[in-house]
Order: structure tokens, then C-alpha cells, then sequence
């Protein structure tokens, strides 16, 4: 990235290399989020040699036959599909990353007129390093000003449109410029190591990251093993505008909340950072659809976000509503039935609770404040939102109660400015319907 400065509380390591287990590491989809019940339609028959108390001997002969009915071709493939999770690995950790320093945006900022350029940086993963067999040191790259127009790029194009969407729409929405405010450079790379099931943000990467999924392919379909949880169910993670959204909102909490803290990925404060990630995904979507559609209306909205990842076998599912979080998929596997965890009541918290499970409280409530405010997300609910993110008073341990305490003070005080005096009360009642409450509210 260019033309930024090193955080504070990066300075102390600035001479080793940057690595994905440090700074902030946001994931779009935990492993721990799939999980669910036994499942009553698992294929007995393949599975009974693996059950408890089985023969040790009986379930390696068994494994042993399954190795051997592998082809060459596909043990090919899977020998180059290892090599593919190192290298894209090992390709990143060894880029040059610079950290970036954020303007702190202010109420008056909202108010104020907005030019941005954007600057978008987009790598194939799949063919940096060895990973392309016929050109070793190739590294595909899409920026800005370069030639964006190959029609085969695929998940690059999907990427840097997408970006482009995100940027758009906090720019016109909330005058921001660029996730940092200053217009800083949007690093992305796609096609992470192999199938990845995954999207994440970096901050020592400084990137946001997307996998393709792992869907049932090849040698996979014919191994009558129970599979991982993921195989067959997960699709694209670049694709979904929201998505990336997502994962690009997670670098825009970093560089906005305590002085470039970010929020604390841990108990409340992380699943609120996964919430208000969540809640501009959606709106960024919803936002997308409103400006390319005449004919859309809120109606048409569904709340879920992460649909894209869902493959096509499995229709009208997502990995996460806003709408009724815990509703958002159920699927049945080899060995499981997986459901949505998500939890929308704030008296099912503790504070073990995955991140991810636990921002179902503050998603339904701004669900709620967009019902009981009305009109579009963006206008008014998505307004105090991104008023509360950019209070200086929130710390990186911040609360679900400190949060929603900072929505109603914003919601007033908006409320105040339009005429609307019944703002606050209005996001309170969002609040108290999960159970949210603020000791000053009344």
C-alpha cells in the first residue's frame, strides 16, 4: 500500500516479516460456525467400520483400499493442491506490507461534499509462485489504470467490481473515502489456496482474502469416507458483493474504532465488530440492488448475507440473517445436520459464545431499528450506525450495552437535526427487543 505510515502498536515488530496469525485476523466463517446434529440420513453402510469400538485393523484395511482406488491423475491433483496451500501462503507472508494510519472521520464530514479515486489492487493467487506450472513467475494483477477487460478473470473481475461497489457506497452514504478515509490503496487477493473455505481480513497483510470454496469435486465424489462438513456445501467467497463488504468493513472498524485498535476480537466486542461488519454488508447489498434495479423495494430483501457461499444445491439458504438469525441454513451431510447457530436474544449470551454466533444480538437489533425507524437502511438506522462506529468515546472492549447506548445518543442527536424527536426512542425499542438495555436510557 502506499503512501501510509506504521501503527503504533505495530512499531515494535516492524523488522519481522508480517504472517497471517498476526494483527487483526477477521474471518468471514469459522470452522467452529458449522456444526450441528448427528444426521439421521448418513450412509451407515460406508460408515460402520469407523463407528467407537471398531476394529483398528478393519478401519486402515479399509482405508488402505480407499487409497488405492485413487488414480494417478487424481493423486496428481492433490499433490498440486497441497503445493497450492503453501505457496499462496508463503506468498503472502513474504509481500511487503506497509500499515496504514487512518483520518478519524467526524459528524462534520457527513456533511461535507466528497470526490474519491479509487485505487484497487487486485493478485490471482492461483498462479503466484509454482502454483502455475507453465510460468513459474507469473503473478496476475488487476489495478487501477491497468487492463481490467481479460473475460476470463473470473473471481479477479468479481473482486475488484466488488470493491468498487463498497468504496461507492461509503463514499455517497457516509462520506468516507476508502476503508483508512485518506483514500488509501484496497488490497485484495483471490483464489487462496486450495478450495478455501474462507474469506478473511489481514491487518499485517494489509489485504482482505478470499478462497473459492470447497465444493464436491473429483476424486472427492467417488470416497465413500464421511467428508469434512464443508465438501459439497460451500461456494464462492468473492462473488458475493456483501461478502467482500464484509470483510472490507473489518478493516474500516480497525482504522476507526480507539485510535486504530480496532474492536477486541473476543466475548462482546467481537461479535459487535462481526455485527457491524455484518450490518454494512447487507446494507451495501441492499444499496447495490436499489441503485441497479428500479423495481427493487426493501420488501424484496431477504436479510441474508453470505448466499453466494451456499452452492446452488441448497437454495434460499445463507450463512447468516439479520432478519432471524439461527434460520439462515440447515443441511444435511454424510455425517451431520448442520444448522444456523446464531443466537438474537441477549439472554442466550455467554461470554464463550463464538464471535460469529454471538453478533446475531446486535444484527437483529439493527433489523429492529430499521423496522421501527422506517424507510431505507442507509437513510437513517445505517446512519446512527456509522455515527456510533465513529464515536471517539468507543474503546476496543467495547460492550453490546456501550454500543447501543452510543446509537441512541447518535440517534437523538440526529433526531434533534431533522425533527424526528422520537429518534432514540425508537432505537432503544430495537435494543430492548434482544434485550439490550443501558443503564442511562431512561
Amino acid at each position: 500500500m502506499a503512501d501510509t505510515e506504521t501503527l503504533p502498536q505495530d512499531q515494535e515488530n516492524e523488522s519481522q516479516p508480517p504472517n497471517l496469525i498476526n494483527g487483526h485476523i477477521c474471518f468471514f466463517l469459522p470452522l467452529q460456525y458449522l456444526s450441528g446434529e448427528p444426521s439421521t440420513t448418513a450412509n451407515t453402510e460406508s460408515n460402520a467400520d469407523f463407528e467407537e469400538g471398531g476394529d483398528l485393523q478393519d478401519q486402515q484395511d479399509v482405508e488402505r483400499k480407499q487409497d488405492d482406488e485413487i488414480s494417478e491423475d487424481d493423486r496428481r491433483e492433490i499433490a498440486i493442491a497441497n503445493m497450492k496451500v503453501f505457496e499462496t501462503r508463503d506468498f503472502l507472508e513474504n509481500l511487503q506490507t506497509e500499515r496504514i494510519v487512518a483520518k478519524l472521520p467526524t459528524l462534520q464530514d457527513l456533511e461535507a461534499p466528497i470526490v474519491i479515486t479509487k485505487q484497487r489492487l487486485v493478485r490471482d493467487l492461483q498462479f503466484c509462485g509454482v502454483n502455475s506450472l507453465e510460468d513459474p513467475e507469473s503473478n496476475p494483477e488487476w489495478s487501477e489504470g491497468g487492463d481490467t477487460s481479460d473475460p476470463n478473470a473470473g473471481n479477479m473481475k468479481a473482486c475488484y467490481d466488488n470493491i468498487g461497489i463498497f468504496l461507492d457506497f461509503m463514499a455517497e452514504i457516509f462520506k468516507r473515502d476508502s476503508i483508512d478515509n485518506r483514500g488509501c490503496k484496497v488490497v485484495a487477493s483471490v483464489n487462496y489456496e486450495f478450495n478455501y473455505p474462507n474469506a478473511f481480513y489481514s491487518s499485517a497483510l494489509g489485504q482482505v482474502i478470499f478462497g473459492t470454496g470447497f465444493p464436491m469435486t473429483g476424486w472427492m465424489e467417488s470416497d465413500t469416507k464421511p467428508v469434512d462438513d464443508f465438501i459439497g456445501i460451500t461456494g464462492n467467497f468473492v462473488t458475493g458483493i456483501d461478502i467482500v463488504a464484509h470483510e472490507l468493513m473489518h478493516a474500516v472498524i480497525q482504522y476507526t474504532v480507539d485510535k486504530g485498535n480496532g474492536l477486541d476480537y473476543e466475548k462482546e466486542s467481537g461479535a459487535l465488530a462481526e455485527s457491524i461488519a455484518d450490518v454494512f454488508a447487507i446494507m451495501t447489498q441492499q444499496w447495490y440492488n436499489f441503485k441497479t434495479d428500479p423495481n427493487w423495494k426493501l420488501e424484496d430483501s431477504d436479510w441474508i448475507i453470505g448466499k453466494t457461499a451456499i452452492l446452488p444445491g441448497h437454495p434460499n439458504m445463507g450463512l447468516r440473517s439479520l432478519k432471524n438469525p439461527g434460520t439462515a441454513f440447515e443441511i444435511s451431510t454424510k455425517t451431520k445436520v448442520l444448522r444456523d447457530l446464531q443466537i438474537q436474544d441477549y439472554d442466550a449470551f455467554t461470554e464463550d459464545i463464538e464471535v460469529h454466533i454471538a453478533s446475531g444480538i446486535p444484527n437483529k437489533a439493527f433489523y429492529e431499528a430499521v423496522k421501527e425507524i422506517g424507510g431505507l437502511p442507509w437513510e437513517k438506522a445505517g446512519q446512527i450506525w456509522y455515527r456510533a462506529l465513529i464515536d471517539t468515546g468507543l474503546r476496543k472492549t467495547c460492550s453490546f450495552a456501550n454500543f447501543a447506548n452510543s446509537t441512541f445518543k447518535e440517534a437523538v442527536k440526529l433526531g434533534k437535526a431533522t425533527g424526528e424527536l422520537d429518534l432514540g426512542k425508537k432505537v432503544q425499542r430495537a435494543w430492548k427487543k434482544v434485550n439490550i438495555r443501558y443503564d442511562t436510557w431512561d
